[in-house]
């Protein structure tokens, strides 16, 4: 279903959330019938009193079947359990593996090698400070717009941003202890990459998923010449080549927020009317009733509309740590980059080079040791960068400065991240800025499907991984990735 220019949502099937709806008719059921029974009270005639009495007994009755329901539906909806349909989209297949690499650490079949990469480091990283990482998330309960999607075509790439509203738990342990547990709704996205044509898999060049040495498309299509594994263009793509999170309270929860504070700011007014005219009474029971209802009504609904809307405006203002970002110039930063960049690459992809960014970023503040990286050129890192267990990129990036040195590209970005620090034994999270500077040589265009974790020795052609090593393993010389792909020659931590 389109929404939009450009942008479609695919629903998932999900549990309501319970209506506020049943509850309010419910009490004003109660409440009408308490109403009725009251006049009880009033000194009338016996039979009006009866059947007032009669009608407000059968209202109440009715006001109880709606609270019932309004129960109901209110556990069915705590006890379901939400789950991705791994034979869906390649965005459930994704998040379903990514729970498995943290549960399993079965590497997602469906990220790209950088991805992966990543995530072993990450695993090296947890060991090395004795701890262990769980995390898991699942589709967010409830009303919800499901999978969205938005595609960009570039003379090589066709790429997804595919998002959706989803729930998720985060956990290290030492041991058996629990030293760090947070509960959080997010939106998760995925940038995924697909092959537009499969007429240039002649010059498309990937990793082969068998064996991992570097191979054109169509020569995998042929059989690996390593490993002898056939694969066809659809095994090859598509592959999710960055995924980030960013804090956003789902539907369902804001409409609980209403619900809830609507609700308990009316019953204390309630209370409070009634109490007070109880104590001071300035007529029969009846008619106070009905003041206090409706006090509780226009009062304590306005009251209750209002902390609704504080609460909402609160928990977009909780940035999760993240610090802030001029939007401004985040909006203008991808505009300028690729303004910029298509000048000397006509195949330049802002998202495919993001991702790479992001990777370079994340695999330089990871790495035991990045002064071995091929792709890392920058002074000694920072002592804090080893602390980061884990790295949360919330698709926050702006342009610093751009300048042409000769043949060579340098960008320098600001990225926005959410981290989370080991030290001694705790945890400890911070919003973080990572300012980095990139280089490339515009002359060499980046090749399609170029992965730093294999790459090709222009001297003797030997397939090797450029994150674990300067130098060809084969031949001995030294690889230079900037004039392949980005290189990094500057990270600082901003703090």
């Amino acid at each position: 279903m389109a929404i939009f220019s450009g942008i479609s949502t695919e629903k998932r099937n999900t549990v309501s959330e319970p209506e506020g709806g049943d509850l309010f008719k419910g009490v004003l059921w109660i409440a009408v019938g308490v109403l009725a029974v009251s006049v009880l009270t009033v000194d009338i005639s016996g039979m009006i009193k009866l059947v007032c009495a009669g009608i407000g007994v059968v209202l109440m009755g009715k006001g109880l079947l709606q609270l019932a329901k309004y129960r109901k539906d209110a556990q069915a909806f705590k006890d379901f359990e939400p789950a991705w349909d791994k034979k869906n989209v390649i965005y459930d297949r994704f998040a379903e593996e990514l729970n498995d690499w943290y549960k399993k650490e079965n590497v997602p079949e469906d990220g790209d090698g950088d991805i992966a990469y990543f995530l072993r480091l990450q695993k090296s990283r947890l060991a090395h400070k004795g701890l262990r990482m769980e995390k898991r998330v699942v589709p967010s309960k409830g009303t919800g717009y499901g999978t969205g999607k938005k595609s960009r075509k570039s003379p090589w790439y066709t790429t997804d941003m595919l998002y959706e509203q989803v729930s998720g738990k985060l956990s290290f342990l030492n041991g058996s202890e629990t030293v760090f547990e947070q509960k959080s709704e997010m939106t998760m996205y995925e940038i995924v990459v697909h092959t537009p044509d499969a007429a240039k898999a002649d010059h498309i060049r990937i990793t082969c998923p068998q064996c991992g040495a570097v191979n054109f498309a169509r020569k995998l299509e042929e059989g690996c010449p390593y490993c002898g594994t056939k694969f066809r263009i659809k095994d090859l793509f598509p592959r999710v080549v960055n995924f980030f999170f960013i804090k956003s309270k789902s539907i369902s929860s804001n409409k609980q927020i209403f619900t809830q504070s609507m609700a308990l700011s009316m019953a204390v007014v309630f209370v409070f009317t009634f109490i007070s005219n109880m104590i001071h009474p300035s007529g029969i029971l009846p008619v106070m009733l009905l003041q206090s209802y409706l006090t509780a009504l226009l009062v304590g609904g306005f009251l209750g509309y209002i902390i609704a809307d504080v609460r909402l405006i609160a928990g977009v203002l909780d940035r999760d740590g993240m610090k802030h970002i001029s939007m401004w110039k985040w909006m203008s930063s991808k505009r300028k980059i690729t303004h910029t960049m298509q000048k000397y690459d006509r195949n330049f992809s802002f998202d495919k080079f993001e991702g790479q960014l992001v990777a370079l970023i994340r695999m330089a503040v990871m790495a035991e040791n990045p002064e071995n990286l091929a792709c890392y050129h920058a002074n000694e890192r920072e002592a804090e960068f080893s602390n980061i267990l884990e790295m949360t990129y919330t698709n926050g990036i702006c342009l610093n400065k751009i300048w042409l040195e000769g043949d060579l590209m340098h960008i320098s970005l600001r990225t926005w991240w959410v981290n989370y620090h080991g030290k001694d034994g705790k945890i400890r999270k911070t919003g973080d800025c990572i300012d980095a500077t990139f280089v490339k040589n515009i002359k060499n265009q980046e090749t399609p499907g170029f992965s730093i974790t294999s790459v090709f020795c222009d001297s003797c052609g030997g397939s090797f991984d450029a994150v674990r090593q300067k130098n060809c393993p084969y031949c001995g010389k030294e690889y230079h990735m900037e004039n392949e792909s980005w290189m990094m020659e500057e990270m600082k931590l901003v703090r």
